[in-house]
């Protein structure tokens, strides 16, 4: 593990962040928010996000090292976000690390952002009294990765070395949940709010189907779910405005069936896989419902589930791409490009 200081830059979609870490620990962990921006289009808005990264990104690192209470002459390495993300927001983090690294002569390390959130629950504030995890102590551990992007399941035999078992095969987790809740019209971004109705509802007044249980495989499938739920919501409301017990009772029953599904595939894993622990990162990460089924799901075997540290690392950050940079050694590279289809595995 790396006692280097760090400058990390994440701009992968609509969150302006930079962080300034050591090691598993950050100092600070800044994040400028573009969820205003872009509420009229209903989701990230490429060019108006492209456009507010340009415009955050330096009082956003000015902002970051002030927290941290230290200056350029004390960073020792630049870390930045690569891909995979909208190419355009990707572009201005690249370019302001380039900069950087180049103005002060420090190297430049390109960081997977899906690594980022593999690797968040390591993540520890300066201030905790937490022992921070030594990577040599990683082995077989299973990664959930459940955001608006990726709904993904990786076994991290080490630190830096992961194996796909599934994944999505069309919408993400978080992808669902938000278009469901925008047939609810319950706004952007939908999910927070389908979690905060979900606990008002009655999670089994709808019935859910529950997808891919004969596939043979560890992949997801959530188009389906999301097309059921809307055939459901328009037979609701063809005759009258849905009330807010109907809404409440669906948001609960609609969050338990993509969240069954995660735990479905997690149990037919965890019996045909050797793990010592579970990991979950993520933007839906932070939901408790989630959180909750998992560790049903994880009981009987024994097996716990470690989350990000605060739920502040759950959404895109740049602290969580700093701990890639400090707990692992990858090679510097100065004309690194962006990467919006980037791969973990």
């Amino acid at each position: 593990m790396s006692d280097q200081l760090i400058l990390a830059i994440d701009t992968s979609c609509d969150e302006t962040s930079v962080a300034v870490t050591r090691g598993a620990r950050f100092l600070s962990n800044v994040v400028a928010s573009q969820t205003q921006l872009h509420k009229q289009y209903g989701g990230v808005f490429p060019t108006v996000a492209k456009l507010a990264h340009r415009q955050n990104i330096e009082p956003t690192i000015e902002a970051a090292l002030r927290k941290a209470e230290v200056t350029w002459k004390k960073i020792q390495v630049v870390a930045v976000t690569q891909g995979p993300g909208l190419a355009p927001a990707l572009e201005v983090g690249i370019t302001k690390a380039k900069e950087l690294a180049e103005r002060y002569g420090l190297p430049l390390i390109p960081i997977n952002h899906i690594e980022g959130h593999v690797l968040s629950p390591l993540a520890l504030p300066a201030s905790s009294t937490k022992l921070a995890l030594e990577s040599a102590a990683i082995r077989n551990v299973l990664s959930l990765v459940i955001s608006g992007k990726q709904s993904e399941f990786f076994l991290m035999t080490e630190v830096g070395h992961y194996h796909h078992l599934g994944g999505t095969i069309d919408d993400a987790a978080g992808e669902a949940l938000d278009k469901v809740g925008r047939m609810l019209d319950l706004g952007y971004p939908a999910g927070p709010i389908i979690e905060e109705f979900g606990r008002l509802g009655n999670d089994r007044a709808f019935e859910f189907p529950l997808p891919m249980t004969t596939s043979g495989n560890y992949n997801l499938s959530f188009s389906g779910l999301k097309t059921f739920a809307r055939n459901k919501i328009e037979a609701l409301g063809a005759e009258k405005t849905l009330t807010k017990t109907q809404i409440y009772d669906f948001s609960a029953s609609f969050q338990k069936a993509i969240f069954r599904s995660i735990c479905y595939k997690l149990n037919k894993i965890v019996q045909k896989t050797e793990i010592t622990e579970v990991w979950l990162g993520g933007g839906v990460a932070a939901n408790m419902k989630l959180r909750s089924m998992l560790r049903i799901t994880l009981k009987p075997y024994g097996l716990k589930l470690r989350v990000p540290y605060s739920k502040k690392l759950c959404g895109d950050n740049a602290a969580m791409i700093g701990v890639v940079a400090g707990v692992q050694t990858i090679q510097p590279k100065s004309d690194l490009e962006r990467e919006p289809r980037l791969k973990l595995v």
